[in-house]
């Protein structure tokens, strides 16, 4: 009795597992991932000219995710460097914030479309389309980066200008190398 049942539950276990793999690997086939290197789109001068304070060279967020770079003030803590990151998106990453609460409206000249999304506590972001590669820009450009505390709401609307300046600088910059 007990051959029959391995005999019979061994293939089916197989039979099983072979079906759980292959529907597994289709699906992160199906999967989409942005790629490109995010830290060859700019040097650190130019950076440093749309911030206006001397930044290091690019560096990976995470080495093994090169889509996504970031551009520190020198001499800073990360957390209180003013700083530039730039990182690839999918298609979907691009479309998802163009509506809804973090829509900001549309940014003409820049690519084949560009918008504003924003979010509480990190800020503005400018997303950009040219042909089929889709970028994000986000600048930390206060001199305390994170620890920023406007005051007033001309003190907020000043910092957010002056982001949205830096970023839509970057994002010409950028758009010049894809």
């Amino acid at each position: 009795m007990r051959k029959r049942l391995t005999a019979i539950f061994t293939p089916l276990s197989v039979a099983v597992g072979l079906s759980v793999y292959l529907c597994a690997a289709a699906a992160a086939a199906s999967l989409e991932h942005a790629s490109g290197d995010a830290c060859r789109l700019l040097t650190a001068a130019q950076v440093t000219t749309a911030l206006g304070v001397q930044v290091d060279e690019g560096t990976y967020v995470d080495a093994t995710h090169p889509e996504f770079c970031i551009w520190r003030a020198s001499g800073k803590p990360p957390t209180m460097a003013q700083n530039v990151e730039v990182h690839f998106m999918t298609a979907r990453q691009f479309e998802a914030p163009k509506t809804g609460p973090f829509a900001k409206g549309p940014e003409a000249g820049l690519g084949d479309e560009a918008y504003w999304s924003y979010t509480a506590g990190v800020g503005f972001s400018l997303s950009i389309k040219k042909g089929s590669t889709y970028i994000r820009v986000q600048c930390r450009s206060p001199a305390n980066g994170m620890a920023r505390r406007p005051g007033t709401a001309s003190g907020k609307a000043q910092l957010d200008e002056k982001t949205k300046s830096v970023e839509k600088t970057i994002g010409t910059e950028v758009l010049e190398r894809i």
